[in-house]
């Protein structure tokens, strides 16, 4: 019975490694064939084109655009892109946001800011990208990134009043 139990373990993790190659061999040819030019997606650039959002407009633009399945796929086949292998959303919401549009954006929208968890954008798509992380992690970690966001911005408010100043 033991036996039995460490060879299922095993086969299921060989599939499991097997899996993960299939995904990154994948990954890898589009990429290839992205950049020698082979496969040309106009939806897919006409959503790279919209990023990083930088004004309101553009964001109830694209809040508009989401009402389209297809679109909202397509979407969708972006953010998995720019997600890549990694499972972090703060490596996704700079590319999508600019530091300027965030700050008026909260998770809930306290405090006069709008609430970033009411937007289809990060509600439906980016947490169907991350759904691997949860509705708690997914949450904290937007948090997170809006909080990384500002103090990005302040940064540079500071250093350029610094460089003034000099």
């Amino acid at each position: 019975m033991d036996s039995k139990i460490v060879e299922k373990a095993e086969v299921l993790a060989q599939n499991k490694s097997i899996r993960e190659c299939k995904v990154l061999l994948k990954r890898v040819e589009q990429s290839v064939c992205r950049m020698t030019g082979e496969v040309i997606d106009k939806e897919l650039d006409d959503v790279a084109s919209t990023f990083p959002m930088e004004s309101q407009a553009k964001v109830a633009e694209v809040e508009d655009r989401l009402q389209s399945q297809d679109y909202a796929q397509t979407m969708t086949a972006f953010l998995h892109k720019l997600k890549g292998a990694s499972d972090n959303v703060a490596d996704v919401i700079p590319k999508v946001f600019s530091d300027e549009l965030l700050e008026g954006y909260n998770w809930d929208g306290r405090w006069s800011k709008k609430s970033l968890c009411k937007l289809a954008l990060v509600d439906t798509i980016l947490r169907n990208v991350f759904q691997q992380q949860g509705c708690r992690s997914f949450e904290q970690n937007i948090k997170r990134s809006i909080l990384l966001s500002h103090h990005r911005l302040k940064q540079r408010s500071y250093l350029k009043k610094k460089g003034n100043n000099n």
